[in-house]
């Protein structure tokens, strides 16, 4: 049982590696926003010691004005010095820690199963529905930190409950690390991993008192760690990051009309009403919606053909996946022997949401990243139990079987989706376009005396697209200045390259210049030398030339 056991295992591992790393280079299409912003500064750090910003080493890169953790560009660093300032480079770190996570769920799964019946089977279990999990497969194909974040955080958990099922205080130890570390992977892991480590103290407090000196130290690591992660969160650069992600901007619909309602019960005297629509109360209505979102069936369990962090017509999870999440939910109320491991497994389930519930466009598959693992660990005991308790049924069989086939088909499905459709069809969102259209412009460098791009729409953030495409020597980039800021509608000037508002009329254009204008936007009747299209074929950005 052992060795059929561990080729179970193997074989899923190996799943998850092809699932991840094939075409890896070329799907998604092109580096996104985030992959270029981390290649480039990952290679201006490992080349100056400084980002683009000129800042030394930093602990939260700015970037676009949006100040993240840093952690995962240090991990690119090593990648880039063997495979070059490319997507490739950027996404292997977030691939190999994927994987890491399969074989971590494998672990988890074992020390719940074991606690519920001496069975590492929802181990197997769990491993294979992360390794083929939607959710998790798509985000850990980007090259981005959430997948740093969602890794550090499921070691965290494993290792944790390594230290109170097992009595291992040097567990404890290495859980403390991954937790603290976690708050660098991603900035979601700056609210769930504290709101999990309270409530895991709290409802295994009988062994954290037992082992209280272990946990102690635990906890002082854990502090140290974390410490300079909140120091720079809460210092006016990192608290601008909330400020543009706030779903309780006074810009908000729901905040507007509730402060355009509030001014009208204020004239009329209505105190209930200026009650109801006061600041408090709506952005506690705001918080509740957004974080009701996230357990919405359509949203997991479906997809419309273009949506955030899905593939065409897919969801988060599949359909059959609601199987496992029913039996489990019922397993995990009826076993009140485990509460505390009933209640840590929910509170991941329950807490994910939160950091994307106080954020914009929830709901948000990537702010609530580490609600995959809960459901997932839920899915595993669901499905686990739902074995025991067919197997001796003469109907096993046939169930085991049409459950067999429906899980090949869509996954089956699902893969088609991602690798056929999805590249073709959201080529666009990764900016496809502008890759060959800054490969163009380095091409003809020499031709003319300055080269112009817009920023916006399918040129969007071009000046960062310009400087990873082009491998832009940051030592000279530094020397020229640097990026002044990376804001969202911010126009920046290096050498003969400018990034920014281009003219709107023919007569506006200089000769001996190349402009790159969003095909919609092209002054009449100025002479196009060359488009630029998405994997669909459509005409997106066209280089303009006297």
């Amino acid at each position: 049982m052992t060795h059929m056991h561990n080729r179970i295992l193997m074989f899923i591992l190996a799943v998850s590696v092809l699932l991840r790393v094939y075409a890896i280079g070329s799907i998604p299409p092109a580096a996104t926003l985030d992959e270029a912003s981390i290649g480039y500064n990952a290679y201006s750090i490992a080349t100056t010691g400084r980002d683009e910003y000129k800042t030394a080493f930093p602990i939260l890169l700015r970037a676009y004005d949006d100040w993240r953790p840093a952690l995962y560009v240090y991990l690119v660093i090593p990648f880039l010095s063997v495979f070059g300032v490319t997507a490739f480079a950027v996404r292997m770190p977030s691939v190999l820690l994927s994987i890491i996570a399969v074989y971590l769920m494998y672990r988890i799964g074992s020390l719940i199963g074991n606690a519920y019946g001496k069975s590492k089977f929802p181990g197997i279990i769990a491993a294979g529905l992360l390794a083929i999990s939607p959710w998790h497969t798509y985000i850990s194909r980007l090259g981005h930190e959430a997948n740093l974040g969602f890794t550090l955080f499921v070691a965290g958990v494993y290792f944790f409950l390594r230290s109170v099922l097992s009595a291992d205080g040097r567990a404890a130890i290495i859980s403390a690390v991954c937790f603290g570390l976690s708050v660098y992977g991603y900035q979601s892991e700056k609210i769930v991993t504290p709101l999990l480590v309270a409530l895991g103290t709290v409802v295994f407090w009988k062994t954290v008192r037992k082992q209280w000196r272990t946990f102690f130290v635990s906890g002082l690591i854990m502090g140290a760690i974390i410490v300079p992660a909140y120091i720079s969160t809460i210092s006016p650069e990192g608290l601008s990051r909330f400020r543009g992600t706030s779903a309780f901007s006074p810009y908000d619909p729901m905040m507007a009309a509730a402060k355009e309602r509030y001014v009208t019960a204020k004239v009329s005297g209505n105190r209930i009403l200026q009650a109801v629509n006061g600041t408090v109360v709506t952005s506690i209505h705001i918080f509740v919606r957004n974080y009701v979102s996230h357990f919405s069936p359509a949203w997991m369990f479906t997809g419309r053909d273009r949506e955030a962090f899905k593939v065409p017509g897919a969801g988060l999870l599949y359909i059959w996946e609601s199987v496992g999440l029913l039996f489990g939910i019922w397993v995990l109320c009826k076993h009140k022997k485990h509460t505390p491991l009933m209640a840590l497994v929910a509170g991941i389930v329950f807490l994910s949401p939160v950091p994307a519930s106080i954020t914009t466009q929830a709901p948000h598959a990537m702010r609530a990243y580490t609600m995959a693992m809960g459901c997932i660990v839920i899915e595993a005991i669901g499905l686990w139990y739902a074995y025991l308790a067919l197997r001796k049924k003469a109907i096993f069989r046939y169930i085991a079987a049409s459950f067999g086939f429906v899980v090949c088909l869509s996954f089956a499905a699902w893969v088609h989706a991602y690798f056929v459709r999805y590249p073709k069809e959201q080529s666009d969102v990764y900016q496809y376009a502008l890759r060959e259209a800054v490969q163009y412009a380095n091409a003809h460098k020499d031709t003319f005396a300055s080269i112009q791009f817009a920023h916006q729409g399918p040129l969007y953030q071009s000046y960062m697209f310009f400087l990873f495409y082009t491998k832009y020597d940051p030592e000279i980039y530094q020397r020229a200045g640097g990026t002044k800021s990376g804001g969202y509608q911010e126009s920046h000037a290096f050498g003969s390259y400018a990034f920014g508002y281009l003219p709107k009329e023919k007569s506006q254009l200089n000769e001996n210049t190349l402009y790159f204008y969003d095909i919609k936007h092209i002054p009449s009747n100025a002479p196009v030398i060359e488009r630029f299209t998405d994997l669909s074929g459509n005409p997106v950005i066209a280089a303009v030339a006297l």
